[in-house]
């Protein structure tokens, strides 16, 4: 409640504001909170729509409701008895209400992140911002869905995937910001949507919204190709791209073939206290032909007392220099795990990825929105506030933490005056 309102007092403006086929006057509903029913699903962990509802009335939970959308207890039409709405009347209404201006919540969120100059400390060379795409499956069905989704053996829509672009935060957060569903068909050419085509279209849309937004761009080898590189130059964008040699295979034996004449090109960083934990062997080549472009070639070799990796990546920043060097591959390529390691969270830890909360798709992309919102909300909550004032928060996993939030809220009431916090940080000193 308290991180609500200070980091995003007008979220509740924002949901309310959002154009739905009702006339408010004759709701018992505001449409703040339903989207809040949406939220709370997400925020409690329990994995289903059913989950949420079993306890959705119990305890203080309706009045605590209240007081997060907006919706005051006193509101007449509750008639002196608050109430949570089913999650049935939630998804009516996300089936009701187009995907594309609820998408726009998570940028309205990351605009306020930004006056709260919140992504200064992670900025790459104190400019540019690291921002993460990944694809994923959204959502999977056996019996199949009748309208979205790509289809499966036998010509059956049994996945829904969508594409995520997040914003690397502090301490190792991700911040949600845009995604792309991969669900377009052409019905001229009878082709599926991809990865590439669906970044295409993300990659226009982030480039109208924040035109001088200084982005850094990090994805897998997927986007090591030209079309990626070409969208990069154009937008004057920056990018650390994973490289691998069946991807790229003529970049790839160019590379081999330059490092000997490129030997002052390296770098040996020791892991832990003289090197006990490992150490790290960086090499590039510079202008490196990526089909008619050029680009450089970062090659990292990692040796740890459990394993030994190489890495690969390429990228448009100039005037390489160890120190360049390391920093772009530390905390520039390397952090592409993040993305993953969400993706993984929400499918495993009761958030919900990959579990169909609607079938209808308009209210399965509305869906998938409020999670990242929730997301979001969650990150400042837990790992801006809990996580860096309480012991006991930083022992409990974050599932259990999530689920004890939310028996809290049902058990108390939350105080009418309850102050805004005054700054969000992360870490613990």
């Amino acid at each position: 409640m308290r991180v609500v309102r200070s980091v995003f007092p007008r979220l509740n403006d924002w949901l309310n504001g959002l154009p739905a086929p009702r006339v408010q006057e004759l709701c018992l509903y505001a449409a703040a909170h339903l989207w809040w029913q949406i939220l709370a699903t997400f925020l409690c962990r329990k994995g289903s729509r059913n989950g949420f509802d079993e306890q959705r009335q119990s305890g203080q939970a309706a009045w605590n409701m209240g007081a997060l959308c907006g919706q005051v207890p006193e509101d007449p039409r509750f008639e002196g008895e608050p109430a949570v709405t089913c999650s049935d009347n939630a998804a009516r209404h996300a089936s009701r209400v187009d995907p594309e201006r609820v998408a726009q919540i998570p940028v309205l969120m990351f605009r306020d992140l930004l006056e709260r100059r919140s992504f200064d400390s992670v900025r790459l060379f104190d400019r540019w911002y690291v921002l993460v795409v990944d694809g994923s499956v959204k959502e999977k069905c056996r019996q199949g869905f009748h309208e979205g989704g790509k289809s499966s053996p036998g010509g059956v829509l049994r996945y829904r995937y969508v594409l995520q672009c997040s914003v690397i935060g502090p301490e190792g957060t991700l911040f949600p910001l845009v995604h792309e569903e991969m669900d377009v068909r052409n019905p001229q050419t009878e082709k599926e949507d991809c990865e590439l085509k669906s970044f295409q279209r993300l990659s226009q849309r982030l480039k109208k919204e924040f035109p001088k937004l200084p982005v850094c761009l990090v994805a897998d080898a997927l986007y090591a190709c030209q079309a990626i590189v070409v969208i990069c130059q154009q937008f004057d964008w920056k990018y650390v791209l994973t490289l691998k040699e069946g991807r790229q295979p003529t970049t790839w034996d160019e590379t081999l073939k330059l490092l000997p004449f490129n030997r002052t090109n390296r770098l040996r960083h020791l892991l832990g206290a003289g090197g006990q934990a490992g150490l790290q062997d960086f090499r590039w080549v510079g202008n490196v032909m990526l089909g008619e472009h050029q680009t450089n070639v970062i090659l990292l070799g990692e040796v740890t007392v459990e394993t030994a990796t190489l890495y690969a990546y390429i990228t448009n920043f100039s005037n390489l220099s160890p120190a360049r060097v390391a920093t772009l591959v530390n905390c520039g390529g390397r952090e592409r795990h993040l993305i993953e390691d969400t993706f993984n969270t929400q499918k495993n830890n009761g958030i919900g990825l990959e579990h169909v909360f609607c079938a209808n798709a308009t209210a399965s992309k509305n869906y998938y929105t409020m999670m990242q919102v929730a997301q979001i909300l969650w990150i400042l909550t837990c790992r801006g506030c809990l996580q860096r004032l309480y012991d006991w928060a930083r022992r409990a996993t974050e599932q259990g933490l999530a689920r004890a939030v939310w028996e809290g809220l049902r058990a108390c009431r939350l105080p009418p005056d309850l102050k805004p916090l005054g700054q969000i940080r992360f870490g613990f000193t």
